[in-house]
Order: C-alpha cells, then sequence, then structure tokens
C-alpha cells in the first residue's frame, strides 16, 4: 500500500512537506497544522509523467465579472443557454483545439475547455495540464497529441463531469526537454488575463515532463499564484534545490511508483536533498506501492480509486 513519506522538518512546521507515493490505495496528504494556525499544505513530493485528469466538486465562484476577453473562447463559438455562457452538454463539446499564434497574448497552442455557463459573468477555478514528454509538438497540427492522456483525454471522451467547473487548459510544450519554469509562468500570465478566472483557486497538474515543468515553477514561485498542485511521475529535486524549505509552504500532493524506471523514486529522493547544508531540510523518506510503474497517472486522474479524488482535493485549496 501507498505510505505518506515522513515530512521534513526545517525546523518549523509550517514548512513540513508531505509525500504521498504509489497510486494504489486511498490515503491522502494529511492536513498541515502551521505554526499559528491550521493550513492544508501537503507538500512537496516527486512527480512525473503522462496525465489524466478527470472530477472535482467544484462550484464556480459568482462576485464580479472577469475579463470579458474570456466569454470570446469556446463558448463564443457556441449558442449560450437560458443561464448564460458556454451549453450544458457533452464535455467534448466544449473543449477546443487553440492552435499556436491563433489567440493574441501566447504563442502556444493549447487545448481549450470551458465549464458549462461559463462567460456569465462568474469566476471560475483554472486547472492547467503539463502532458508528458511524447505528447510534445508544433502547437498546430500535432495538437492532437495531447488528448492522449490526462484531463484532455476524460473531457475528450465525455467523461468529465458538468460539476466539475474548473476551466482546463492543457497546452503543448514545442522543442526538445520538458517545459521551464518560464513557459508556465508565461502561460498563465497569459491564462489570468484571457479568461474568466477565480484568482484564488488557480491549479496546476501535470505528468512526468509536465510535471517537471511545474516543480521548477513552484520552486521559483512558490504560492504568488497557484493555490495547489497534483504532481505525478516527476523529479522535484530543482525544485527543492530553488525553494528548500518554503516549498512546504504550497499544497502538492505528490503521486510516484515504486517501480518507475524513467524517474526512480530513489533517484528523486536524492535529488530533492537541498545543498546547503546551513539550511538543509532533511530529504523526504519515499515509500512507494510494489509494482507501479511511470504510468502512476492513469488510475489517478481517472479516479480508479475514488478514495484519491485530487479534483475536490484541489477545490479544498484556495489562495488566502
Amino acid at each position: 500500500m501507498a505510505v505518506v513519506a515522513s515530512t521534513a522538518r526545517c525546523g518549523l512546521a509550517a514548512s513540513a512537506l508531505a509525500l504521498l507515493v504509489g497510486c494504489g490505495d486511498g490515503d491522502r496528504p494529511p492536513d498541515v497544522t502551521a505554526a499559528g494556525g491550521a493550513g492544508q499544505s501537503p507538500g512537496a513530493g516527486a512527480t512525473s509523467g503522462d496525465a489524466g485528469d478527470v472530477a472535482a466538486n467544484a462550484g464556480a465562484t459568482s462576485g464580479g465579472a472577469g475579463p470579458s476577453s474570456g466569454a470570446a473562447g469556446a463558448a463564443g463559438d457556441q449558442p449560450g443557454d437560458a443561464i448564460g455562457g458556454a451549453p450544458a452538454g457533452p464535455s467534448s463539446s466544449r473543449q477546443t483545439p487553440r492552435p499556436s499564434l491563433t489567440v493574441p497574448g501566447t504563442s502556444a497552442g493549447y487545448w481549450e475547455y470551458l465549464p458549462p455557463h461559463y462567460g456569465n459573468g462568474a469566476l471560475y477555478p483554472l486547472l492547467i495540464f503539463g502532458h508528458g514528454a511524447g505528447q510534445s509538438g508544433n502547437g498546430t497540427t500535432e495538437l492532437t497529441r495531447v488528448l492522449k492522456h490526462g484531463p484532455p483525454k476524460l473531457i475528450a471522451a465525455d467523461q468529465w463531469p458538468e460539476d466539475r467547473t474548473f476551466i482546463v487548459l492543457s497546452v503543448q510544450h514545442t522543442g526538445s526537454g520538458c517545459p521551464s519554469s518560464q513557459e508556465v509562468d508565461d502561460f498563465l500570465t497569459f491564462a489570468l488575463g484571457k479568461y474568466d478566472v477565480d484568482s484564488q483557486r488557480v491549479y496546476l497538474t501535470g505528468l512526468s515532463c509536465g510535471a517537471n515543468g511545474d516543480w521548477n515553477y513552484l520552486g521559483d514561485h512558490l504560492t504568488e499564484r497557484v493555490a495547489a498542485a497534483v504532481l505525478i511521475a516527476g523529479n522535484a529535486g530543482g525544485a527543492f534545490a530553488t525553494a528548500m524549505c518554503q516549498l512546504g509552504s504550497v499544497p502538492i500532493w505528490a503521486f510516484h511508483g515504486d517501480a518507475d524506471t524513467t524517474v526512480h523514486r530513489q533517484k528523486m529522493a536524492s535529488r530533492s536533498q537541498p545543498s546547503e547544508p546551513a539550511t538543509r531540510a532533511r530529504r523526504p523518506e519515499v515509500h512507494a506501492v510494489s509494482g507501479v510503474g511511470h504510468d502512476c497517472w492513469t488510475m489517478t486522474y481517472d479516479l480508479s480509486n475514488p478514495a484519491n479524488d485530487i479534483y475536490a482535493w484541489l477545490m479544498s485549496h484556495q489562495k488566502n
């Protein structure tokens, strides 16, 4: 069974780092009580992979209209309904390809999913998905590769419930390697300006290479914009080296299989050791599920084990 790793203390309860490894059981990261008050902050772990996203019991935040340009997205391509905005119905009908250089404000190609009623003046939670290395492409004719795993796959298959009210943007990385921290930051800046986003509920999720990019972004920016993240089969070493104990301020639910030979859990754990002796945090002790390989994401995103409801967990966090 999966085990939650021992926390890295860094001298403050508020900076505790909790790591959930293994996708097979129903364990969830514990709430970490910070010195001076309660807070939910499951901390950083190792992750990476190819993601498959699904549901969250999420409601749109009403209260003030966001940037009106967002309503001109996929909702603007379809007839609205009586409540306003994008119509209800199969999730695939509200997922739209946005090829590279076709949307002002970004050069990225991405898939855009808008929840029912988007465009009615309410603000909605934002979920940005980072794919694995095999789904990189040119942002135009190869954009369909992004539909192979994770939330965009589930949305395309009409397996994304209407009450999972995230705006889901699945951006395609171009070129070699994994997304950089700057690439993630640039797309976040674009998305927050383009769409009707509740800025207190901005979330990241990614698998393998996409998780690596998210880890590095969080190492650089911590909670500047992001309320929580679910990262799968990635390498957290760079984030730990950059942020050290401060990474514990970010609610992160990380998954990793102990049979992963692509991003081995021991390799990940060793890279999670900060290099500065004076501020060194004890590295997380990684415990894993026997027999779970690199594809730790399919069962995580499709909620094969409903006890690991990552979507409800994400929505339980928002920035103050």
